[in-house]
């Protein structure tokens, strides 16, 4: 029974739930709503706030682990979506190491400014793969409202990525 609380009680359980109620919102709602013609990218959103908060470890974890489960429901090859989430992970972890004590808005500019770097690399990686998929005027735009998006709900995922990931201390 002990060890079934500390399964449960683990930061990586609370990320898989979490990841299935935001997978659930992605493919629903936010698929429906588009504003300015734009999918918000809420699995993105998520993995680069993870990201931000907990350093690039964390956030390339937590973005293979949502890409992983975001390329279930795509139509493109398994792990595409996964090896870009990890990137941006990655890279949003590292970047708050150039700020001295990151605040919330700075924390929110560096998630605009990495979900457009992800929008950009998505296509790219899709290139690469074979499938057409180069960058265009269009998905500049594309990344441009991403980054407005993203950087607007930035403080609500903040505090959610830093309740789902943070570590349980054991006694």
């Amino acid at each position: 029974m002990n060890r079934l609380l500390v399964v449960f009680s683990s930061r990586w359980t609370r990320l898989v739930l979490v990841a299935l109620v935001l997978l659930g919102l992605q493919t629903t709602l936010f698929n429906q709503l588009r504003p300015f013609g734009v999918m918000v990218p809420l699995m993105l959103l998520f993995s680069v706030s993870a990201g931000t908060v907990y350093g690039s470890e964390v956030g390339a974890i937590t973005g293979l682990v949502v890409g992983a489960m975001y390329d279930c429901v795509l139509a493109t090859p398994f792990g595409l979506a996964s090896l870009v989430f990890g990137m941006v992970g990655y890279i949003a972890g590292f970047l708050p190491l150039f700020v001295r004590e990151p605040t919330w808005w700075s924390r929110a500019l560096i998630i605009a400014a990495v979900s457009a770097v992800g929008e950009i690399l998505f296509p790219v990686a899709l290139k690469i793969v074979g499938i057409d998929g180069w960058l265009d005027l269009h998905a500049l735009w594309i990344a441009a409202v991403v980054a407005l998006l993203t950087g607007a709900l930035a403080p609500l995922f903040i505090p959610l990525s830093r309740w789902t990931l943070h570590e349980a201390v054991r006694t």
